[in-house]
């Protein structure tokens, strides 16, 4: 017998093994293929399931070998989540309990299992480490609250929007590191550039594209409508959200990662500041607008490094703010009178006239968070994780926001949830902030910033970009790091 036979005599199982791998792979692909397409044609209302199972087989099939590299493909996905949701509604059809809501849960928990439960995790259980895993507890324990509004349906939906954020704090803290986090945040800043122009296009040049206006219908915004007496009315942009909220602060969020980079000099995305800023103005979001400028202030103050020079700072920055207000206010106000859009008119006299019932809607949103408290007071065990956002859909319930998410977190997980919460915002701004100081890293400080411009709407729900985005930023700033060099550079 010749070597080549021997060699093909004592390889022929192992090459037969591997041949019917092949030849069942093959087959597996070529059903999977068929199946997708007896779906995509008789079975139109199982698109969105089929999606989804698409998108979380290949995501999970990539956290397998490259768990990082998931976990941002998963976070790029999101702020076009809404998007592709109304795009199948012509075929498949709308549903609130839409499958595709799934894919972000369903990613961050096998994230957590695929690096704590089969991995070894490399960063320490700090203090504000221990504060979320006990909010996250709560929160879970909350769902089996016999006083949860809406019942255990609504729990469990509930949970979707105050436990799931919290699961990306712990991917972050694991899989952050300096490359992924600026690729992060430029990655953010251009899908900020992309998500603007098309909120651009939806506020401004007439009407809805049919896709958004199915969205529209379906859903009822009426709240996306503004109108003036004499500028008649205009739509509020929301872009690839689900909501104008989300689309604002998402914007809002690409404007402060530009300011941070720039005030560490850092000059190139200064090219996306005018179309992310002006899409911000016209967003029609006035909370975003105001958070948007408190973090521009307070960055301020942070580069300082000083404690007592950061304080003087805010508090001149914040008189600068009311003066500059009271001096130029009334031109302003007029001029945006008479610019013929409703959403600037609004915004102007909104911001310009806080205290006035008419133009803002400042005290009914601080009635609402005090209310928010008093409520929580009445009922000290929580009322479940769904109380306060949609949830309580599925329980035929009604919903008791309290449009903050500390006074929310008091609804939802009760007295000590809510106490926890409180300790985690304090014990994440003083790492994040302290971080910096020592460290004077241009990505905490742009974090830093993050924290203060979606400040009070952390775990609100609703956020399905933004929510997960800001947690697994807040998990990797408030670790221990990666060795850097002070002040190192890491984009021109």
């Amino acid at each position: 017998m010749t070597t080549e036979g021997l060699r093909m005599t004592l390889g022929g199982p192992g090459l037969r093994l591997r041949s019917l791998g092949s030849v069942a792979g093959l087959s597996l692909l070529l059903a999977g293929a068929a199946a997708a397409g007896w779906i995509a044609v008789s079975r139109p209302e199982w698109h969105r399931a089929a999606l989804a199972i698409a998108l979380v087989v290949n995501l999970l099939i990539l956290g397998m070998r490259w768990p990082r590299a998931a976990a941002l493909a998963t976070l790029a996905f999101l702020p076009f989540l809404a998007l592709v949701r109304r795009l199948l509604i012509s075929d498949a059809g709308f549903t609130s309990n839409d499958p595709l809501l799934l894919v972000g849960p369903i990613v961050a928990l096998f994230l957590l299992y695929r690096l704590y439960v089969v991995g070894d995790s490399r960063r320490g259980s700090d203090r504000l480490f221990l504060l979320v895993a006990a909010l996250l507890a709560v929160a879970v324990l909350q769902v089996f609250n016999p006083l949860a509004t809406g019942g255990l349906l609504a729990a469990l939906g509930g949970l979707l929007f105050v436990g799931v954020p919290l699961l990306w704090f712990f991917v972050g803290r694991e899989l952050g590191d300096r490359r992924s986090i600026a690729l992060l945040i430029f990655g953010t800043i251009g899908v900020g550039c992309v998500v603007a122009a098309y909120g651009l296009l939806q506020a401004q040049y007439g009407d809805p594209l049919p896709w958004d206006q199915k969205w529209i219908d379906v859903n009822g915004y009426g709240a996306l409508s503004v109108s003036s007496s004499e500028t008649g009315n205009s739509l509020r942009p929301f872009s690839t959200f689900s909501s104008n909220q989300e689309y604002a602060s998402f914007v809002a969020i690409g404007v402060t990662f530009i300011v941070a980079l720039l005030l560490h000099r850092r000059w190139l995305p200064v090219v996306a500041l005018p179309l992310l800023a002006l899409a911000l103005f016209l967003a029609g979001g006035r909370g975003a607008l105001v958070m948007s400028i408190l973090a521009l202030v307070i960055l301020l103050a942070l580069r300082t490094r000083k404690w007592l020079s950061g304080l003087l700072v805010v508090v001149l920055g914040i008189a600068v703010a009311f003066v500059a207000a009271g001096a130029l206010g009334p031109r302003i106000d007029r001029a945006a009178g008479l610019g013929g859009n409703a959403i600037v008119e609004r915004n102007v006299s909104g911001i310009l006239k806080p205290l006035d019932p008419g133009k803002s809607t400042v005290i009914t949103h601080w009635s609402s968070i005090l209310d928010g408290f008093a409520k929580s007071l009445s009922n000290p065990a929580g009322h479940g994780t769904g109380a306060t956002n949609i949830a309580t859909n599925l329980g035929d319930a009604e919903s008791i926001d309290s449009e903050n998410d500390l006074s929310n977190a008091f609804l939802n997980l009760g007295l000590v949830g809510g106490l926890l919460y409180l300790a985690v915002i304090v014990a994440l701004f003083r790492a994040v902030f302290a971080h910096y100081v020592a460290r004077r890293d241009v990505l905490l400080f742009a974090v830093a910033g993050l924290l203060v411009v979606t400040f009070g709407q952390w775990l609100n729900g609703g956020l399905y970009a933004v929510a997960p985005l800001l947690w697994f930023l807040a998990g990797w700033a408030s670790g221990p790091g990666d060795a850097e060099p002070l002040d190192a550079a890491v984009a021109p």
